[in-house]
């Protein structure tokens, strides 16, 4: 009997990823997944979500296909809210599978919680490119977990004139300790924390707002916010999440990732079902990349970039890691 041929499928760890990764770079990739979508070389499939026991314990796929790059897979995670106490491990855990358009054959298998983390970092880091005044120099990112270090590395990526960030949490122990590890990793910056309840002030004077918590219910009020300021919001990337306050969007100049995601499942949903806005006061920044449509048009409007991700950033990412990894003989070759 005839012997089909086998193929390779590289496997990674995040250990392998953090060898060959770079936000700087991961910045270009995620740039380069918005644009393919904008001009319609790639696209996505529904996302699936499924709660186990609600706010505790769920699942997402995420799918899409970079028909520009070759490319199409999936990205698949799993939450357990009380993995960290019960058996010391990340709330999050998740895969990214790569494939190959050409061939139909798997490319491979990374781990995909550092994935998620540098590219949602990057997709922060290019709102804040193109939509932020150039002149912004004070940031308060809310939320100090993975993401928001995440987010403040992309920042620091794009935006090297940056004086002081200011971090908070819900939990104040968790700012603290975001603040001494990104204070000894970035001396250039002044890096501080504010308690949760006083986030108001800060609000206030910063030029760019980052919110990246899993919260359910709009916590930035439009009274906090300056004009000029540019908001990221990165937390609410499914129905029941929510960190915005509806009118605050409303009030805003509002760019997306994916339009059709967004107002499904984003954190501009809030405010398109309760009627504060329409379909068309939603841009999606890869329109703005590719020169199709305008970013900012004044220091004085507020600006917000609703990223809900796309498992488009997570494809094209992990398959630059894969064929970094190829070259430097990283991770671990499995023959099907």
């Amino acid at each position: 009997m005839e012997v089909l041929h086998v193929y390779h499928m590289r496997v990674m760890n995040s250990n392998d990823l953090e060898q060959v990764l770079t936000m700087p770079e991961v910045v270009e990739c995620v740039e380069e997944a918005y644009r393919l979508f904008s001009t319609r070389e790639a696209g996505l499939w529904p996302v699936i979500f499924h709660e186990f026991e609600p706010g505790v314990r769920d699942m997402d796929i995420k799918s899409g296909y970079l028909e520009g790059a070759g490319l199409f897979g999936l990205k698949i995670v799993g939450y357990s809210a009380d993995n960290p106490v019960k058996i010391n491990a990340p709330a999050l855990a998740g895969l990214v599978m790569v494939m190959s358009i050409e061939t139909g054959q798997p490319v491979g298998l990374v781990d995909g919680m550092t994935i998620t983390n540098l590219r949602t970092g990057a997709a922060g880091a290019i709102g804040a490119k193109w939509l932020a005044r150039k002149d912004s120099r004070k940031v308060l990112i809310l939320g100090a977990g993975a993401q928001g270090r995440a987010q403040f590395e992309g920042l620091m990526a794009v935006l090297p004139n940056l004086e002081s960030v200011t971090f908070s949490s819900r939990h104040a122990e968790t700012a603290i300790a975001c603040v001494k590890e990104m204070a000894d990793r970035y001396g250039s910056v002044e890096i501080d924390h504010v308690d949760w309840g006083n986030i108001a002030e800060p609000a206030s004077k910063a030029d760019i707002i980052v919110t990246c918590t899993p919260a359910r219910e709009g916590f930035l009020k439009q009274e906090w916010v300056s004009p000029g300021t540019h908001i990221n919001a990165i937390g609410a990337d499914m129905t029941l999440k929510q960190e915005v306050d509806p009118q605050l969007v409303a009030a805003s100049r509002l760019f997306v990732d994916s339009r059709t995601q967004t107002l499904h499942h984003g954190e501009c949903h809030h405010a398109y079902e309760k009627g504060l806005i329409s379909e068309e006061d939603v841009t999606e920044i890869g329109s703005v990349l590719i020169g199709q449509k305008e970013g900012r048009h004044s220091d004085e409007e507020i600006t917000l970039f609703d990223a809900t991700g796309m498992a488009l950033q997570d494809i094209i990412t992990a398959n630059l890691a894969l064929t970094r990894a190829a070259e430097k003989g990283l991770g671990s070759v499995v023959t099907m």
